[in-house]
């Protein structure tokens, strides 16, 4: 610990986490792009992980679906341009799936998804 520090600093570098820093940051953003950002190769499937995280979150209404982004080649249909809504704080949501709620760490409160 530091001198003048309480307590052992919680840090957490978690995939979601790590996405969350990053969402906050560009406020607008693709699922391709938020990979790029911040998978590093060791996260067992990062894409469905994300991906299932980040329609949670727009289910309740701390993202927005934009619609599709432009094409990144020729067969491709674009990928969902998401919005950044509710900046809700630091520490990243969690979703709870058998719960089916998202919990936010900052203020305390459930959102249940609809």
């Amino acid at each position: 610990m530091s001198p003048g520090q309480t307590a052992p600093r919680k840090v957490t570098t978690g995939l979601r986490q790590r996405a969350w820093w990053v969402i906050r940051r560009h406020g607008v953003f693709t699922l391709p792009e938020l990979l790029a950002t911040v998978a590093d190769g060791k996260e067992r499937d990062a894409e469905s992980n994300l991906g299932r995280w980040l329609r949670a979150l727009a289910k309740v209404g701390i993202l927005k679906i934009e619609g599709r982004a432009r094409p990144l080649s020729p067969t491709s249909n674009g990928a969902w341009r998401y919005r950044l809504i509710i900046d809700a704080g630091r520490d990243a949501p969690v979703w709870r799936q058998s719960a089916g709620e998202v919990y936010d760490p900052n203020s305390g409160e459930t959102h249940a998804i609809a």
